[in-house]
């Protein structure tokens, strides 16, 4: 029975933690410009002094799961910046050199692409009837 408890809690703490960090990401985080290593430091130092400061003030899980709660959840929402930040959740990422030379028209070859196509010159069309 307290196995079943348990996984309950992580479950509605996963699902607590992924609604706050959506809508954080939709009305804050996406106007904050910011480098992504810097969002990774402080989600370390949080996740470090969490640690140390739960240590040192003998902390009672048992009788205060908000400090535990709160501390991971802080982390994993400047975790999951980081990841946004840094593109890890995108599925199709390009391979920068192989676009680099590709015009979009027939084979991947890098200059038989380039169609050189002659300059209409609209002298000649005038003095045609001449």
């Amino acid at each position: 029975m307290n196995w079943i408890k348990l996984i309950l809690q992580f479950v509605a703490f996963a699902v607590i933690i992924l609604v706050v960090y959506n809508i954080l990401k939709y009305y804050l985080l996406s106007k904050i410009k910011i480098n992504k290593w810097i969002v990774f430091a402080i989600a370390f130092v949080i996740f470090i002094i969490s640690n140390f400061l739960g240590a040192f003030l003998n902390i009672d899980v048992q009788n205060n799961p908000v400090w535990i709660y709160g501390s991971s959840g802080i982390f994993i929402i400047f975790f999951l910046w980081f990841v946004d930040l840094s593109g890890w959740n995108n599925k199709t990422r390009k391979n920068a050199s192989a676009s680099s030379t590709y015009t979009g028209y027939g084979k991947k070859d890098k200059k038989k692409d380039i169609v050189i196509k002659p300059k209409a010159k609209p002298n000649r069309v005038k003095n045609k009837n001449n």
